[in-house]
């Protein structure tokens, strides 16, 4: 009859993975190629599209700051996706303080002032977010002199200035001076010189926030309200007394229009036309001038992919999709790079380039805006290889969702199957380990199943090894007392010879002889004795019956025993108050105490107490005796309660032979009982200590 072995009952399983189909996986790849030039086509089409829609439009580009980098008094602003929260606190500019730039004493406005501050410097920082500039200022100041409020000379004091030349081509300045630190808005005066009542502009808002050691200034300025000349000063007072003596620390010169400072703000024009456009996920626009300022930008690349449940297994694929990359151009005011400079030039180009990191690559297509047929300017469409992995999983979303189904089925008879071997496997487990007790006796041989598979070939195997260890067993079991029984007639003959010998008339070297051989009779029947009092105490315990007892009063009339066994040792005892009821064979507890303190008189080192302790914790007994002397050997506190194993030197002449029973009856009579004992080293004092562990249902009570 031919029987299938769990090998191939699983290699049959196993044979059907193979209707998956691998196909699926070179489907993937040679789709890679495919998406990587339907993304190129999108990118330029983006590109190509915006670019139609600026061409031939002059005015949007044009811009009459310099076309040269910029000089030291230009100012640049950052886009933001997010607006600033004018709160007085620096959270909302922590990704762009980096950028901010530092003003110090090279910046003071020397023909203003009358002398130099050198603790007066500030941070200066402009963004913009839709229809206005956000400025913030962080002004290291060791003396802040605010604005009296019954005074109309706002510039008496500690102050910002603000000169601008509107879009109307006005020039005009502004102050930001507070009586208290908090919301502000600023006095607008009406001419460049100094004109005195000023006008409150509530259109120029902020907050004014102290700080430790100085102060720092949040301003929003509507975008309509700026030209192309914008400055900045930071006027210090220190004096209160000569509030007209001040320190002037500016972004420029601000005193005439031509030497204020140039700003460059991306047009809004163009970031409303390609905001109109749409907007697609993941994907940035940016539109740059000749000289390769971004005039716009709008998109972001990073974006978040809807969580599908299986993803883990189209990561196993394709490489997984990161959105913690470091995109390093996301507030950029200038571009640079080949592709620039080649679309500048006329032509449209494509390029594929890393991150910093390493964790993603970008894509970004690139196509010149003309003006009369003249380059003005580049549109950059950029987008991360990231959306080509999204595509892939899209496509193959429906082929991965019949194959689940094949691997769910197939899993399913698999884990079926498994379960199934692993029931019986542990079953053959648990039934091996209760085949042989703490004793190391045989309690059953059958074991296991009877299929003809190799589970139940392996219970067939154990099944004769069990009766075969039984049959040892008890063959070693009656060795003992068969010795024991065969042995004692020799010696008894041996004996009664030895003593007829006495009667005779010997010379006294031959009586000396006698005497040996009647020590080494003596020997031979104590060591017989020995070993079969393992074995009638095995048979005892089969026939003893338990009853009730004060555990506390047999502890305390068997150490009155010890004293008078032992008049050499000394004995301490700690107790529970109350008497300790054990419910149990009491004259095998006494037999088991007795073995404990044999072996702990035998290791004690001379005039050291060996400490006898018993106390009840719920509802388990403790019983420990413990002697000062050497430790026990690592790795033998397990082993010192099985048989015929002993710690005693073999050197050493003993008193009497030890077999290393002791405490082999100790683990017996405790495993009687249902408890556990076990043996640990003290440190201090250094010696061991042997502690048994017994259950009670019954609570302290007295008898």
């Amino acid at each position: 009859m031919f029987t299938l072995t769990i090998r191939s009952k699983v290699l049959l399983l196993s044979l059907t993975l193979f209707s998956i189909p691998y196909v699926g996986y070179e489907y993937v790849r040679e789709m890679e190629k495919y998406l990587r030039d339907n993304l190129e086509t999108s990118l330029m089409d983006t590109a190509r599209a915006i670019a139609s829609v600026l061409n031939d439009r002059p005015s949007l580009f044009s811009r009459n700051l310099a076309d040269t980098v910029r000089d030291d008094s230009a100012l640049m602003t950052y886009s933001l996706k997010t607006p600033i929260r004018l709160d007085g606190k620096l959270d909302d500019w922590q990704e762009y303080l980096d950028k901010a730039r530092v003003y110090g004493e090279k910046d003071i406005l020397r023909d203003q002032g009358n002398y130099t501050k050198e603790s007066l410097s500030f941070k200066h920082l402009i963004v913009k977010y839709r229809g206005y500039l956000y400025a913030l200022f962080i002004v290291t100041d060791d003396m802040i002199i605010y604005r009296d409020s019954t005074s109309l000379y706002p510039d008496r004091n500690d102050h910002v200035q603000i000169v601008m030349k509107e879009p109307d081509g006005q020039v005009y300045r502004y102050i930001i001076a507070p009586n208290v630190p908090g919301w502000v808005s600023a006095y607008k005066v009406q001419s460049y010189t100094k004109s005195f009542p000023p006008q409150l502009e509530t259109r120029i808002q902020g907050v004014w926030e102290a700080t430790k050691g100085g102060y720092l200034l949040e301003l929003r300025i509507p975008l309509n309200m700026v030209g192309e000349k914008l400055g900045f000063a930071i006027a210090d007072v220190d004096n209160p007394n000569r509030r007209d003596v001040k320190t002037l620390m500016g972004t420029s010169a601000i005193h005439n229009i031509d030497t204020v400072g140039n700003i460059f703000i991306p047009s809004p024009e163009i970031e409303q036309i390609i905001r109109s456009l749409g907007h697609t996920p993941g994907r940035r626009v940016w539109v740059v001038d000749k000289q390769r300022r971004v005039l716009a930008q709008h998109g972001d690349l990073h974006r978040e992919f809807p969580y599908h449940p299986l993803n883990f297994l189209y990561s196993l694929l394709l490489p997984p999709v990161s959105e913690n990359f470091k995109d390093e151009q996301a507030y950029a005011f200038r571009l640079e790079g080949e592709q620039v400079v080649y679309t500048l030039n006329g032509d449209e180009s494509v390029r594929w380039r890393s991150t910093s990191d390493e964790r993603a690559v970008i894509v970004s297509a690139a196509h010149p805006v003309l003006v009369n047929n003249q380059v003005q300017g580049a549109v950059i469409v950029e987008e991360t290889s990231n959306n080509i992995q999204t595509v892939q999983r899209q496509a193959i979303a429906n082929l991965f969702n019949k194959t689940l189904i094949i691997f769910g089925v197939v899993t399913l008879l698999l884990l079926v199957f498994a379960n199934h071997i692993s029931v019986r496997l542990r079953r053959l487990r648990n039934q091996a380990e209760t085949a042989i007790d703490m004793n190391g006796r045989v309690r059953t041989t059958v074991i296991g199943s009877s299929t003809n598979d190799e589970i139940g070939d392996l219970s067939h195997s154990f099944s004769t090894i069990l009766e075969k260890l039984q049959q040892y067993n008890i063959y070693l079991e009656s060795m003992a007392s068969r010795l024991s029984h065969e042995l004692r007639t020799p010696i008894a003959v041996v004996r009664s010879s030895l003593e007829n010998l006495e009667q005779e008339s010997l010379p006294e070297e031959s009586l000396i002889y006698i005497e040996r051989a009647k020590d080494g009779i003596n020997r031979l029947n104590t060591i017989f004795t020995r070993l079969s009092e393992a074995t009638r105490l095995e048979q005892a315990l089969q026939t003893a019956e338990r009853e009730l007892f004060n555990l506390t009063k047999l502890v305390t009339s068997c150490l009155e025993g010890y004293r008078l066994a032992y008049p050499r040792q000394r004995f301490e005892v700690e107790m529970s108050i109350r008497s300790i009821v054990l419910d149990g064979a009491p004259d095998l507890i006494a037999q088991m105490l007795d073995k404990l303190i044999a072996n702990a008189v035998d290791f004690a080192e001379p005039n050291t107490p060996i400490l006898i302790q018993l106390s009840q914790e719920k509802q388990t007994i403790r019983l420990s005796v413990s002697n000062r002397g050497t430790l026990l050997p690592t790795g033998m506190t397990e082993r010192l309660f099985e048989s015929m194993v002993s710690l005693r030197s073999q050197s050493v002449p003993q008193k009497e032979p030890h077999l290393g029973l002791g405490l082999y009856i100790v683990r017996l009579i405790v495993g009687y009982h249902g408890g556990q004992v076990k043996a640990l080293n003290t440190t201090q004092p250094p010696g061991a200590i042997f502690t048994v562990l017994l259950p009670t249902r019954f609570s302290e009570i007295g008898i």
